[in-house]
């Protein structure tokens, strides 16, 4: 298992964009992510990513949402506010982790918002990431 804890928050945004196999949806997962950054900096996400190497050595990486949706509900990654909320809804994008609109999103900022809608079309096809 690759330990992602000392890798820079640069190498760990490159390994997660390999670890989406160009799929729409965690694309945009980990776009929203890049874009509102605190998550990236946080070491207690890398603790719920798995990995590996390429043929060329180059580190991939993806979320085990199914540990990270268990350490949401025990409170292990904080209170609920924006930042928890923009995490549970990139996990949403990137699957198995369904979120209430009306309850994990309401109360965010527009900036944060507006950043979601984008993320929807990324997912769905419909933009280009920037």
């Amino acid at each position: 298992m690759i330990d992602f804890s000392g890798l820079s928050s640069a190498d760990f945004l490159a390994a997660l964009r390999r670890g989406t196999d160009c799929l729409w949806p965690l694309e945009a997962a980990v776009w929203l992510l890049e874009r509102t950054g605190v998550w990236l900096e946080d070491p207690r996400l890398r603790q719920y990513v798995v990995g590996g190497a390429d043929h060329e050595g180059e580190r991939w990486a993806g979320f085990e949402v199914s540990r990270l949706r268990a350490a949401v509900e025990a409170g292990e990654l904080g209170e609920h506010g924006e930042e928890l909320a923009v995490l549970c809804f990139a996990l949403s994008l990137y699957g198995d982790f369904p979120i209430s609109l009306r309850y994990d999103c309401d109360g965010l900022s527009e900036e944060v918002v507006q950043l979601m809608g984008k993320a929807l079309l990324i997912a769905n096809g419909h933009a280009e990431r920037d």
